[in-house]
């Protein structure tokens, strides 16, 4: 994971690698707001129950506090833009 700091948010690029079918997603939640930009790949995210999936060049505004978790999908790595204010 690459990371970078500026004044009041923290920018990361997240590889997911996938997984064996039917594994579990691992939520995670942290204060702020969260936004996501698919770089390369597709991926299931799911907040807090609802189900969403993203494709290169979509992206997503939410607020990280609300359990989210995600999987690569496809058998393929994904790569995404994470920024966090």
């Amino acid at each position: 994971m690459e990371q970078g700091v500026a004044p009041f948010l923290f920018y990361f690029i997240v590889t997911v690698e996938p997984k064996p079918e039917n594994t579990p997603i691992h939520f995670n939640s942290h204060e702020g707001q969260e936004f996501n930009l698919v770089i390369e790949g597709r991926m299931l995210l799911n907040i807090n129950g609802k189900e969403l999936i993203l494709n290169p060049g979509d992206s997503l505004y939410f607020d990280s506090s609300i359990p989210h978790g995600m999987l690569a999908l496809d058998d393929k790595t994904v790569k995404f833009l994470a920024v966090i204010l």
